[in-house]
């Protein structure tokens, strides 16, 4: 643990702030001195408020940290902008609302005013492509290479940056410059040199590097084989196992007591799927999530929202939420804020949704591969089920054949209403809206309640009978059927959301009775909406096939990816569910084939990830070989 250091109005009083671990690793007594100064001294209210804002000690501590810290930087103190900038983006003020707007100019007038965190920040954002910036890691390179030639002496955070910037194009540059770090008294590179060695496959130097890491003080290197592969746990002898097990869990415990919050993501994982000798405990994963969760950690959030989900419990939407302002961008997580946006639980956010992650939720979904747009519209029944009813032609809608499929006596139409319209902004819609056609004699006694279409027309009356759900245009209010298998999907979960779980798809029995042959036109698209989301996570959760890779290098061998995409279904291991795109490639061994089917096809790689067809035109092998 760091020592006491002298509160100064300079640079070396500052770098002591310029990580997250150098911040984490203050010493109790340091932590003491700068809260007991930071009323009446601003560097010291910096030094504080930045280590509230990280470490967050008994999980209420952000409004004090963002006080500090907004004093700070109004009385000189620029890196304290440049900390403020992120609790702004990731909505972790007082407001609780992200605010890229705030984050961007606090960024860009303390990157100007000479904070050296905000340079830093933007380096490690640009090696990510994280927080707004446009990931570009040899940029970085080239600008720390440059540097370190005119400063050998530079503080050792850079060439730790200079690694984590080379580490997927120049492995053995990455390492040097890891190395350089270490030797310069930096511990934290240990973690980096280690993960390093853990891509390129050597898992046993990687141990060996971890564990003089932690030797030498590094918290993140006490939990580093919490990482390991459950498969190689498992065939470990029984005694092995139970003394790795306990070495696990006392690192993971450490880390976790000493603010490491990738550690609290670990254990949760680990208690969760009862991995590396833990039990399986789905409540008793929650705590040590909460705990990240309360430091930030976006992986933290996202878990925490899928156990949540899985036992039923409030909480999903907003973890889920928080989860996407800080970086996790997945179908389930931004599905589940817009299914907190249409239902209501998330009204206070609505300006915040509508404005950042509605579009993000569309991005997710997929298209359809053959890039022809099925069209179709939604009927719900009065027993709760839904059904996808596919539309031959494009245009207006014939209502007089639609009400015949449905038996209905003709129809309504419910232009608007306040559920109809949040499904529609949440369904990214421009020139149309959602609509809703109900029975012209829905009010018939003859006719069963609908309860769901009742909830979404939203006016306290009853509405009976079929109704429809189709796209109607803003213009000239012409009806149309909804276009494409992505809107679709959407909507039937936004439909489910709003009307609190009362559609669903319909049975065999229920099917017959409509006269439909085939419950889902939408095959391999659409999948029930009360599925447990247990299923999603597990997916890539349990034992490799080690048939895969085998299968997998003749999939390579078979496909002309100078011309084509090859779509990669992932198999069910756990390494694999928290693996990047560049170290699944590494990890599955394929390099060398896709080399071979670049150059059998008239292509070249002209350095690690790019390559040219013979048309000369370069491409990236990472957008050929996409993973799923």
């Amino acid at each position: 643990m760091t020592q006491t250091f002298d509160i100064t109005p300079d640079r070396n009083f500052l770098q002591h702030f310029l990580t997250g671990w150098r911040v984490k690793s203050l010493s109790p007594e340091m932590v003491e001195k700068l809260k007991a100064n930071s009323e009446t001294d601003p560097y010291a209210a910096y030094g504080y408020g930045r280590w509230l804002s990280m470490v967050n000690p008994g999980g209420a501590c952000l409004k004090e940290a963002e006080v500090l810290l907004t004093w700070a930087g109004s009385n000189g103190v620029q890196d304290a902008n440049a900390a403020l900038a992120q609790l702004y983006f990731d909505g972790r003020t007082e407001a609780d609302k992200a605010n890229p707007g705030m984050h961007a100019f606090l960024m860009d007038s303390s990157y100007k005013l000479g904070s050296e965190l905000a340079q830093v920040m933007t380096m490690e954002n640009t090696i990510y492509g994280d927080y707004g910036f446009p990931e570009d890691p040899a940029l970085v390179a080239d600008i720390l290479q440059k540097h370190m030639e005119k400063h050998p002496d530079c503080d050792t955070l850079y060439y730790d940056l200079l690694g984590l910037a080379l580490q997927d194009t120049d492995p053995a540059a990455a390492e040097k410059a890891f190395r350089a770090s270490i030797d310069r008294g930096d511990n934290e590179s240990y973690y980096s040199l280690a993960a390093l060695y853990k891509t390129a496959g050597d898992w046993d130097r990687a141990c060996a590097v971890a564990e003089e890491g932690a030797r030498k003080g590094a918290v993140n290197c006490r939990r580093f084989k919490a990482g390991m592969e459950q498969d190689a746990f498992l065939a470990l002898p029984e005694e092995q196992q139970e003394a790795l097990h306990r070495e696990i869990a006392e690192g993971l415990d450490y880390a976790i007591e000493h603010h490491d919050r990738y550690a609290c993501f670990l254990k949760g994982c680990c208690l969760y799927f009862g991995n590396l000798g833990y039990p399986e405990d789905a409540v008793q994963a929650l705590e040590p999530l909460e705990r990240g969760c309360q430091m930030g950690h976006s992986s933290c959030f996202w878990l925490k929202a899928n156990i949540l989900h899985e036992l039923d419990r409030k909480g999903v939407a907003k973890a889920s939420l928080q989860a996407a302002r800080l970086g996790d961008r997945e179908q389930f997580t931004l599905e589940q804020v817009a299914r907190g946006y249409v239902s209501g639980e998330l009204s206070q956010y609505t300006e915040e949704i509508e404005t950042l992650w509605l579009k993000e939720y569309l991005k997710v979904n997929p298209e359809e591969e053959d890039g022809k747009d099925s069209l179709g519209i939604i009927a719900v029944y009065p027993q709760g089920f839904y059904y996808a009813m596919d539309v031959e032609e494009d245009g207006e809608l014939d209502l007089e054949h639609l009400a015949q499929k449905v038996e209905a006596r003709g129809f309504d139409v419910v232009h608007y209403s306040s559920l109809l319209t949040r499904i529609t902004k949440a369904l990214s819609l421009e020139g149309c809206h959602v609509a809703m056609l109900v029975d012209k004699e829905g009010y018939m006694k003859d006719l069963p309640d609908n309860m769901a279409g009742t909830l979404i027309y939203g006016q306290a009356q009853e509405i009976r009978g079929t109704v429809v759900f189709v796209l109607e245009d803003d213009k000239n209010y012409t009806l149309l059927p909804m276009k494409g298998l992505q809107r679709v999907y959407m909507f039937t979960r936004l439909l489910n959301a709003a009307t609190g779980g009362l559609v669903r798809l319909p049975s065999s029995e229920e099917l017959e009775s409509i006269g439909a042959e085939d419950p889902d036109i939408f095959d391999g698209y659409e999948r029930n909406p009360d599925q447990e989301i247990e299923e999603e996570i597990e997916e890539d959760m349990v034992s490799v096939d080690t048939s895969f890779q085998d299968q997998l290098l003749r999939d390579i061998a078979a496909c002309n990816l100078c011309t084509d995409t090859l779509e990669v279904k992932l198999p069910e291991d756990p390494k694999y569910g928290f693996m990047s795109t560049e170290d699944l490639f590494y990890e599955l061994g394929i390099m060398e084939a896709i080399e071979e089917s670049i150059e059998q096809h008239g292509g070249y790689m002209i350095d690690e990830w790019q390559f040219v067809d013979a048309r000369q035109i370069p491409m990236d092998i990472r957008s050929r070989v996409r993973f799923k």
